[in-house]
């Protein structure tokens, strides 16, 4: 498995919405139980901004694993080396760099 080694940009969103199932018992009251054993997979929008020259091995890299393709990355919070695809990607282009945001979801290989 490949490994995604360009560093993000500070100020990074990290999504947890973990998956809960809900049982409604009548009269408002709800019982609410985990949903699978790994019910707490986060998301994260990353930016990288790098020299134009460096950008096309960023967009390459994400292109061949087309959203399908499981990568490790080192997710820089909590410095864990976790399993991820790249589900979009845009890039924008300024005079001398390329930024290239991106939303990253933790996978079970």
């Amino acid at each position: 498995m490949e490994m995604f080694n360009w560093d993000v940009a500070p100020g990074m969103k990290e999504k947890a919405e973990p998956k809960v199932k809900v049982i409604g018992m009548g009269g408002g009251y709800a019982e609410r139980q985990q949903d699978g054993i790994n019910n707490d997979l986060r998301e994260y929008n990353v930016m990288i901004t790098v020299p134009k020259e460096e950008a096309d091995p960023i967009d390459d890299f994400l292109t061949r694993h087309n959203a399908v393709k499981s990568f490790l990355w080192r997710e820089p919070n909590r410095n864990r080396l976790i399993t991820v695809v790249c589900s979009s990607w845009a890039t924008t282009v300024m005079s001398e760099h390329k930024t290239i945001t991106a939303t990253f979801k933790e996978v079970v290989a």
